[in-house]
């Protein structure tokens, strides 16, 4: 299926640049190099295009966390290197994008939501009790509790209407609200941990 990800890749791409609703089949084939006919055979229509590229977008992201977790980071590190794998790629994003797919292509915002709603919070839990169990983050924390909430701060992350004034860019909030989290729930041994992190990161940025 070489062909369709080649697709899916370069249509994600256009829809991201451009946003979902102002993009046609047509405008894909053209910018692609291929026929109308070739992208038919594998996809029904624009919808299913749609649909497919959001999945194709989710299985990438829960291929990054595959890898990052593979890594040998603790819990604090994994969020920061999470955040740098599967934000990075977004800060060009066009913030049409995610009011077009909310607001004309529900089927796949529904598969976005339901991705945010039990991949990352399942991810977030098991975080949250190895974070406890390496002396990290507090033990007296309800797990589930301060996941759900982790989960509705990446929901705001996709409501660009809330803070376009202030920044488009994904990786910085990101950033921002895992920071804002760490925060809440780290001991004395985690948050020293996050204070290195925040200060190689501000050394980091001046030496680029």
């Amino acid at each position: 299926m070489e062909g369709k990800d080649k697709i899916l890749t370069g249509a994600e791409a256009l829809f991201m640049k451009y946003g979902f609703k102002s993009i046609t089949m047509d405008d894909i084939a053209r910018e692609l190099g291929i026929s109308k006919k070739t992208l038919y055979q594998f996809f029904e229509d624009k919808n299913d295009l749609v649909n497919q590229t959001i999945e194709s977008h989710i299985n990438c992201d829960i291929e990054n966390c595959r890898l990052v977790k593979n890594g040998e980071h603790d819990p604090i590190e994994f969020l920061f290197e999470i955040s740098k794998s599967i934000t990075e790629n977004h800060r060009k994003v066009n913030v049409s994008v995610l009011f077009d797919l909310r607001k004309y292509f529900k089927n796949a915002w529904d598969k976005l939501e339901k991705f945010k709603s039990d991949f990352i919070f399942n991810q977030m839990v098991e975080n949250i009790n190895s974070g406890k169990e390496l002396g990290l983050y507090r033990q007296n924390l309800n797990s589930d509790l301060i996941a759900k909430l982790y989960v509705h701060n990446i929901e705001f992350m996709l409501r660009p209407e809330l803070y376009q004034e202030i920044t488009n860019d994904f990786y910085l909030i990101h950033q921002e609200i895992i920071k804002y989290h760490l925060h809440g729930i780290c001991t004395e041994k985690g948050l020293k941990k996050l204070n290195k992190i925040i200060e190689n990161q501000h050394i980091n940025n001046k030496n680029i």
